[in-house]
């Protein structure tokens, strides 16, 4: 079993963390990207009536077909990523996610240091945010690669692709890992996927109607409406750390939010509050109370109870990744645009 990291503190009092003693380390590398979620596309396929709620799939889905393959370092041929039943990708994609958003430091969230990341010089700052930002474009990369990357695929083939990521994003969903869900929903909306319109027209009408039902769950698990929910609405309001920690336990459930909602929160705050005396004292509770929110969701992260398979992570680091440039040359190459 995996093991866990011990709980932080819960509820603790975080105001010492936004003026942190020592500066934010510089020596890991750091990636540049909107915290803020892409401009949504409306979505192919018909969607489901209102109120339709996902059903986890509890059988066992077979893997997609997909001939390509990644080569280690020992000329092993491992399996492309996409080969990996829904279900346990979706687990090994939800392991690495908790482990990463467990680590994130609390103070590197704030506007304030966040916002540095642009400035000539502090390209590395807030490591830990961008480690985990870093994964979530990988994630996004990879699904887009899947679908593009194979001259040899027909159309029906790469159809079963985007049929495979559908099934692995309900997975996600299934498991409370919201990042994933977010980052696959939003590489299948993406202009290079969406505009392959034989291939959606292979896709089958069930999947595209399951994509639909994802894109309304990924719209509406927002920070607000996640905090507000069950377990956590209870816990944040909970004026006893311990208690608070007790009962994110008992739920035994893990949850992993998409951080991009609350790093547009946190950018939202330093930006609109003034920083003279009174509006400083309102900025730092208000981003305070967002930190103790992240603060909960982090003991959150820890219920997972997963079993890591290398293999598999090993296929999803090794996986080629194209850039936004290259997808969409490759996508007009698969079907050009029409004159």
């Amino acid at each position: 079993m995996l093991a866990l990291e011990p709980a932080p503190p819960l509820l603790a009092d975080l105001r010492p963390a936004l003026e942190p003693e020592s500066p934010v380390a510089l020596d890991a590398p750091g990636y540049l990207h909107s915290a803020s979620a892409p401009a949504p596309t409306p979505a192919p396929g018909e969607g489901p009536p209102p109120g339709t709620v996902l059903e986890p799939q509890s059988a066992p889905e077979s893997p997609c077909p997909c001939p390509r393959t990644v080569k280690s370092q020992h000329t092993e041929e491992l399996p492309d990523v996409t080969t990996f039943p829904p279900r346990l990708l979706a687990e090994q994609l939800t392991l690495m996610d908790a482990d990463l958003f467990k680590k994130v430091e609390l103070y590197e969230c704030l506007g304030s240091i966040w916002g540095q990341r642009h400035q000539k010089g502090s390209e590395h700052v807030a490591p830990t945010v961008c480690a985990t930002i870093a994964h979530f474009n990988r994630l996004a990369n990879c699904v887009t690669t899947s679908c593009l990357g194979d001259h040899s695929m027909r159309v029906q083939d790469r159809a079963r692709v985007v049929e495979h990521w559908i099934k692995v994003a309900r997975e996600c969903l299934s498991l409370n890992n919201f990042s994933s869900v977010h980052a696959i929903v939003s590489a299948l909306r993406s202009n290079p996927i969406h505009r392959l319109h034989k291939t959606w027209a292979a896709v089958s009408s069930k999947s595209r109607k399951y994509l639909k039902e994802l894109c309304k769950k990924d719209t509406a698990v927002k920070r607000d409406l996640l905090i507000k929910a069950g377990s956590f609405k209870v816990a944040t309001q909970e004026r006893n750390p311990q208690r608070a920690q007790m009962r994110l336990q008992r739920q035994k459930k893990g949850v992993v939010p998409f951080l991009g909602d609350f790093l547009t929160e946190l950018h939202r705050l330093d930006s609109a509050i003034p920083d003279d005396l009174d509006g400083n004292s309102n900025k730092r509770r208000k981003e305070v109370r967002v930190l103790q929110e992240l603060q909960l969701l982090q003991v959150a992260a820890m219920n997972y109870r997963l079993q890591p398979l290398e293999k598999c992570v090993t296929c999803f680091s090794r996986m080629e990744q194209l850039s936004d440039k290259e997808s969409y040359k490759l996508s007009c190459q698969l079907e050009p645009k029409s004159q």
